[in-house]
């Protein structure tokens, strides 16, 4: 439920039974107040004014990190794993897209009206993330899944805001599509997380201890990802 604490301040107020205490979270540039079912709305408040200081200080540094990734990347290039990849738009008689392995030219029918030729032309680029991401975590899962000795039945793309990777009991394997435009050895770890899924359905020791056993830079890659979130995401 989105909440304002003043004027400049908003937040999303999240009430969990099992949760014991307040706790602050900020995310993608939001902040999440987390409590728990019968706190007060004055606790809340008094709460969130205490730590005021603290939230200022982590919006302003993920939105500095957004900015800067942004900078890095010109409107007429795209992020792909760890190349960078020229972009060309161009009115044609129908919308799609061609890529030549080095550059990608996205093309909106001359029949779209130009008030929607910018949304045309992004749903046509997030169609070529989605067959980028495909293309290149299948033979990868092929790989980890050989290595760990663990089987999946299928897997798709998806495009969440807070979560990168997902496992159900159909053994079927869920992934970030907006991961492709992270280096490989980051989402690397995406996969083997989630495939590791397939024998523990948690986050326990024994799951860790898995995930590590095959995939020992997990605290680089975590780190690699809560410091580009924003920028994967947007």
């Amino acid at each position: 439920m989105l909440q304002h604490f003043n004027t400049e301040l908003s937040y999303t107020l999240v009430r969990s039974s099992r949760r014991k205490r307040l706790a602050l979270q900020i995310k993608n540039g939001e902040l999440y107040v987390r409590a728990t079912p019968f706190c007060c709305q004055s606790q809340i408040n008094a709460f969130i004014r205490l730590k005021l200081g603290w939230i200022h200080q982590q919006l302003y540094r993920q939105q500095q990190q957004l900015q800067h990734v942004k900078s890095e990347v010109t409107a007429q290039e795209l992020r792909l794993l760890d190349q960078r990849v020229p972009l060309q738009k161009l009115v044609a008689s129908k919308s799609g897209y061609v890529f030549d392995g080095e550059q990608l030219k996205v093309f909106c029918s001359h029949r779209v009206r130009s008030e929607r030729q910018q949304l045309t032309y992004q749903q046509q680029i997030e169609l070529w993330y989605q067959q980028q991401a495909i293309a290149w975590m299948g033979p990868r899962l092929d790989y980890w899944q050989e290595r760990m000795q663990l089987r999946y039945r299928r897997f798709f793309v998806k495009a969440w805001r807070r979560r990168w990777g997902c496992c159900n009991s159909e053994q079927a394997l869920g992934f970030n599509w907006h991961l492709i435009k992270a280096p490989g050895w980051v989402i690397d770890y995406v996969l083997v997380h989630e495939l590791a899924h397939l024998k523990w359905m948690d986050h326990s020791a024994d799951f860790w201890q898995l995930v590590r056993s095959h995939y020992p830079d997990v605290e680089a890659a975590r780190h690699w990802l809560q410091q580009h979130q924003l920028w994967l995401l947007n």
